[in-house]
């Protein structure tokens, strides 16, 4: 973010002058959404679903596991189907300026064997995130343990997890799970399709640029989303590549049919978290675009969403997308 913040600076002629601190420099990373609303920082590009407690729609603004499972349905729920306004509104009410959203990569699994159907996480003792995903993951059948990254290496070659997930190939790889998780488990969106984050900022920062520089604020997100997003894609190919091919680990993915039982767990969760009437804007809008997508193509996926979404199936495309 450092080279995208010196690129905005000279495509403003020295306008836009972008500190950009790591995390934990100034306050801790769960403090962040606090120092923004304050304004002791400007700004910040962090996973909204830090916060569900203090916002439950933040939960439906990053990608989850078994929702829009590719990272061009996120951009189209944005910026088509009006995730950008259910965002600047979920982020208004603590004083502060949705921007725009960014995009990383999907993430992966490490197992200590392999892993080919829906049945096979039965009992497994798996690394995952908090939340909604850790729930979905329970109730498939799992026992999720809650660890930091940094303890996953420890925890998989000590037989305290069987499986630990956590962002792509190349972290991963960095993080040494290759060593102690011999079998890779994908496709990513199974896990989340895409870290993504939203870079917001302080009102009143962002009530001080003139409209010029808001536009370049605007625009500049989305070419660092895209930029982040084709360098880690390409940093993960390399990733895998070695380790497969170089380490002897084992890549597998759970077809599609496999993957949509996960998704019928999951969609009761969905609606659970759902707890006030923007996040339900957010995940109905999401589910119509899943539906066109073909994601609800399975059998008894379409009747649960009814049975937990009532009439949603049936309210035409029209409802949840105006053309340009």
């Amino acid at each position: 973010m450092v080279d995208w913040a010196k690129r905005m600076k000279v495509a403003s002629d020295g306008r836009l002058d972008i500190e950009v601190y790591p995390a934990g420099a100034l306050v801790t990373t769960m403090e962040t959404l606090d120092a923004v609303s304050t304004g002791v920082l400007d700004g910040m590009n962090q996973f909204p679903a830090y916060w569900p407690g203090k916002e439950v729609t933040f939960v439906y603004l990053t990608s989850y596991a078994y929702g829009l499972d590719e990272p061009y349905m996120w951009d189209v729920w944005y910026d088509e189907m009006g995730g950008n306004k259910i965002a600047e509104e979920a982020w208004a009410k603590f004083n502060i300026k949705f921007v725009g959203m960014t995009q990383e990569g999907p993430n992966y699994a490490h197992c200590i064997k392999p892993l080919y159907k829906f049945e096979d996480w039965k009992g497994l003792k798996c690394r995952y995130p908090g939340g909604m995903i850790e729930e979905i993951y329970n109730k498939a059948g799992a026992s999720v343990i809650i660890l930091p990254g940094g303890e996953i290496y420890t925890a998989l070659a000590t037989g305290v997890i069987d499986l630990g997930e956590f962002i792509g190939h190349a972290m991963n790889k960095e993080l040494g799970l290759h060593e102690v998780g011999k079998y890779i488990i994908g496709p990513g969106k199974m896990h989340q399709p895409c870290d993504l984050r939203n870079v917001v900022m302080n009102m009143a920062s962002w009530n001080k640029l003139p409209k010029d520089l808001r536009q370049m604020m605007v625009l500049g997100v989305k070419d660092f989303s895209w930029e982040i997003h084709s360098a880690t894609h390409i940093a993960d190919i390399a990733a895998l590549e070695w380790m497969t091919e170089e380490y002897g680990c084992v890549y597998l993915e759970l077809p599609a049919a496999e993957r949509a039982k996960f998704r019928l767990v999951a969609i009761e969760l969905w609606r659970k978290w759902a707890k006030n009437d923007l996040a339900l804007r957010a995940v109905e809008g999401q589910i119509i675009l899943m539906r066109e997508e073909g994601l609800l193509d399975f059998p008894g996926v379409k009747e649960e969403v009814e049975k937990y979404f009532p009439g949603l199936l049936a309210k035409p495309l029209k409802e949840f997308y105006t053309p340009r």
